[in-house]
């Protein structure tokens, strides 16, 4: 199928169209005198000009456009400058998407459903060498199907403004030393196996460009290939600045279902044998407002309280999603993170409390991570940055989860003093306060602080995304 056909067929159908009918003249009768021709008062409107038609209807519509992003994508996926870009994505759905995106952008009837230019490269650290390779790669496409100059220079022309939303500023890179890159080119000259010397070849190239986050997950996937001990000597190359990474073999897990959005309380945790006289609902503000995620609420007896038993627990990778999104574990508490996606995901942590990295997995393989210290931990994923998720490590002896809307409930507690502890998404620190609890039922309106940054978390090496 060539676009230049259908283009052809496109225009050559819409600037004809049936000629209208002339009316006929009426014939005068005889001896009749002829009229005298009306004199018009306002002059005759300028006839209209063709509407032009949209570029989706000159490239040929959607069947097209799907020609063209085929062939695009085909050349991206094996084209040597960013081919490794592609490796842990579903190419379906990326064709989908672009499809669905050149329809919409080109004036098509299509619907758009994927992340805005941002969002999607977010945390990629894309250069300016790379995109030039897309930028090609696409022209390359185009001319495959011999798109006319004026439809492709407008294709190109609407990708132009789309730079800075993809391309990441030149004070974002960080060069690894060079004498560091070249102990690594050196590994991947010994390298046999292709695969894992085009990969050493590859993060060198990006860590001499100063892409570490990238350089190190190509490092990752060669680590994958060779294994860990053949290319140790050069682990600290790409690893240097990260938190500490847990390279204990992965465990199989089988899937079992989807995990709920949060979990954690006291009640449900360790019900009591027999329910304390108070209860206590209430909900949570944040500045005074109403809050756009969930948090956890923690209470300590002022007559001290049992700590309650640690927990083994799971949070999962599914659908570029961590689920739980909010988890409120005892300190000494397991977490088991599987992976039940069809592409590699790592998770890992730069807080305080528990700073880790667990590589690179694939689906069905799991690592775990004892909690040790009480504090907020949020988790990402240094390959998808929109991934978060929070485990709240706590010593509390009550705790439970407060919903979307703010509101939280316990169904058993003493009557006495408590100190209180609230935290949400939006929260940089818990805020404290005090509350009393009396027998029967209590009712509480926390307002904590705010304070989170927004957006994406740092990748591994801090840097933003």
């Amino acid at each position: 199928m060539r676009i230049h056909g259908l283009l052809a067929c496109a225009l050559f159908l819409g600037c004809g169209g049936s000629p209208k009918k002339a009316t006929p003249t009426p014939t005068p009768m005889p001896d009749t005198p002829k009229p005298e021709p009306a004199v018009s008062e306002t002059p005759a409107p300028a006839p209209t000009p063709a509407k032009e038609k949209s570029l989706y209807d000159r490239l040929g519509g959607k069947d097209a456009i799907t020609a063209v992003v085929n062939e695009f994508v085909a050349r991206t996926t094996t084209d040597p400058r960013i081919k490794f870009r592609f490796f842990n994505v579903d190419a379906d759905n990326l064709k989908k998407n672009l499809v669905d995106f050149v329809c919409v952008a080109t004036g098509g009837p299509c619907k758009y459903e994927g992340r805005d230019m941002a969002t999607a490269h977010a945390g990629m650290d894309l250069a300016d060498d790379e995109f030039t390779a897309l930028v090609e790669d696409l022209v390359g496409a185009l001319d495959k199907f011999k798109v006319p100059e004026k439809e492709k220079n407008e294709i190109l022309g609407a990708l132009g403004p789309l730079k800075p939303q993809i391309v990441a500023p030149a004070d974002h890179f960080h060069p690894i030393d060079a004498k560091k890159i070249d102990k690594v080119t050196k590994l991947a000259a010994a390298q046999k196996n292709a695969d894992v010397k085009d990969l050493l070849n590859a993060a060198a190239a990006a860590g001499k460009r100063g892409q570490r986050n990238y350089a190190e997950q190509l490092f990752s996937r060669a680590e994958i290939l060779a294994g860990e001990k053949p290319l140790a000597g050069v682990a600290s190359v790409f690893r240097e600045g990260a938190p500490k990474r847990i390279d204990t073999p992965t465990k199989k897990m089988k899937d079992t279902g989807a995990q709920p959005k949060e979990v954690g309380s006291s009640d449900e945790d360790s019900p009591a044998k027999k329910p304390d006289a108070g209860k206590l609902t209430g909900s949570i503000v944040v500045d005074g407002k109403a809050p756009t995620g969930m948090g956890v609420v923690m209470l300590w007896p002022a007559k001290g309280g049992a700590h309650r038993t640690p927990k083994t627990r799971v949070i999962e990778q599914r659908g570029k999603e961590f689920a739980p999104h909010v988890m409120a574990v005892p300190v000494g508490s397991t977490v088991a993170f599987p992976n039940f996606d069809d592409i590699y995901h790592n998770v890992f942590s730069l807080s305080k409390s528990k700073a880790f990295d667990l590589g690179l997995y694939k689906s069905g393989e799991s690592r775990e991570v004892k909690f040790d210290k009480p504090g907020i931990v949020r988790l990402g994923c240094n390959i998808h940055a929109n991934m978060a998720a929070y485990v709240v490590v706590v010593d509390a002896p009550h705790y439970v989860i407060a919903q979307p809307d703010g509101t939280f409930s316990f169904k058993s507690l003493a009557p006495g003093k408590y100190k209180v502890e609230a935290w949400t998404e939006q929260s940089s620190e818990p805020t404290k306060s005090e509350l009393e609890i009396k027998a029967g039922d209590n009712t509480a309106k926390l307002d904590v602080k705010g304070g989170a940054a927004a957006g994406p978390s740092a990748d591994k090496f801090g840097s933003a995304r």
